[in-house]
């Protein structure tokens, strides 16, 4: 018998969520099975809807067991406005097929995609069923439920996922303090001590000798100073090699003519996109050294709206016609068309440039947190 898998500490697990909305979806299938055998006369006819309603149910479970593309939410949300659409010609007015299963595909979308376009998805579902079945107060009062019970879950999910991030982040912190320590122990009992003897002894050798203490007693002053420095910023690195600290990541390229600004958080990003956003970033301030001027100055500002990052990068350099930047993009040149959008375009976001002769160039990146 196979042990069962281990969770690392403040992992969220989408199994309950899964088995839980599968759980209310057969719960809301039997519901509506009730309600249609009362209210209709022509069994048949709603009997063929309530087995595909069946199929559905059990394909989009197992779908949504292994995978959750945008793609499988969308097909999910429309099988189910088609099933209120067609209502009237299938168990006459004032009654919907799906009734409260209504619920199951906008919770999906709530679930998996996030609060707010899963309580746009009720609102609209929920709109088109009152208008379809007439405003009966069973009705509206589906409706707002399905509205409210959406937004509801969803934010309590986001909060139980941005809890669970936050405790991985602490979590890989503390290890990362850990390691630094059992290294510094390590440094300090061995190369310190060492350095320490070879100055010490150094000096009764002679002139070759004193050499040797002098150099030694640098190199211990050096990296005593570099593991104090080490010790004074714990969130530098982090053992979680799975993500990047995108603020780290672009803090590298301060210098005399470049500024960075960050938010004070950590801002986590899956490791090969941290990478890709930097090195379109990289691209962006390379243009700014060869064609700004010799004199100009560039900022580089992240921030994060929600679940997208915005970087913006502006100079003050010479600057030029927007349509020169186009024809160089449409020929492929200085890294636009693949170092910067071509990049952006394969981590789901964009570019977008801001130019005038005289006035520098600005570049904003939007970029999603994770790819959909």
């Amino acid at each position: 018998m196979s042990a069962p898998p281990v969770r690392a500490p403040g992992e969220f697990e989408e199994g309950p969520v899964f088995r839980a909305h599968t759980a209310l979806r057969v719960g809301l299938l039997l519901v509506a099975a009730r309600n249609l055998w009362v209210t209709d006369d022509n069994h048949l006819v709603w009997i063929v809807c309530f087995a595909f309603m069946v199929a559905w149910t059990a394909a989009t479970a197992l779908a949504y067991a292994r995978i959750r593309p945008t793609w499988l939410l969308v097909a999910d949300f429309l099988v189910t406005l088609a099933l209120v659409v067609i209502s009237p010609w299938v168990v006459g007015p004032h009654a919907t097929v799906p009734d409260l299963w209504i619920a199951g595909a906008p919770l999906a979308i709530t679930l998996w995609r996030g609060w707010v376009r899963g309580t746009i998805a009720a609102f609209v579902l929920g709109l088109v069923s009152v208008l379809v079945a007439g405003p009966t107060t069973d009705g509206v009062a589906g409706a707002l439920m399905t509205v409210i019970g959406c937004a509801c879950v969803g934010y309590l999910v986001d909060q139980l996922r941005c809890n669970a991030a936050e405790l991985r982040t602490m979590t890989a912190q503390r290890a990362a303090m850990a390691e630094r320590q059992r290294l510094a122990r390590i440094v300090h009992d061995g190369v310190l001590q060492v350095l320490a003897l070879v100055e010490r002894e150094g000096r009764n050798l002679g002139p070759r000798g004193q050499w040797l203490a002098k150099a030694a007693h640098e190199q211990e002053s050096a990296l005593r100073a570099l593991l104090q420095e080490q010790a004074a910023q714990p969130d530098e690195a982090l053992i979680d090699v799975t993500t990047r600290n995108l603020s780290a990541l672009l803090d590298r390229h301060a210098g005399p003519a470049v500024t960075i600004s960050t938010p004070a958080e950590t801002v986590l990003v899956e490791a090969t996109r941290a990478e890709e956003i930097e090195a379109a970033v990289h691209e962006a301030l390379t243009n700014v050294s060869k064609h700004a001027g010799a004199d100009a100055r560039a900022w580089v500002l992240l921030e994060r709206e929600g679940d997208e990052l915005v970087i913006g990068i502006r100079d003050n350099g010479r600057g030029g016609q927007a349509q020169d930047f186009d024809s160089a993009f449409e020929r492929g040149r200085m890294g636009m068309k693949h170092s910067i959008h071509g990049r952006l375009a394969e981590l789901g976001g964009y570019a977008t440039l801001r130019t005038a002769p005289g006035r520098g160039v600005e570049w904003e990146f939007r970029i999603p947190m994770h790819h959909e």
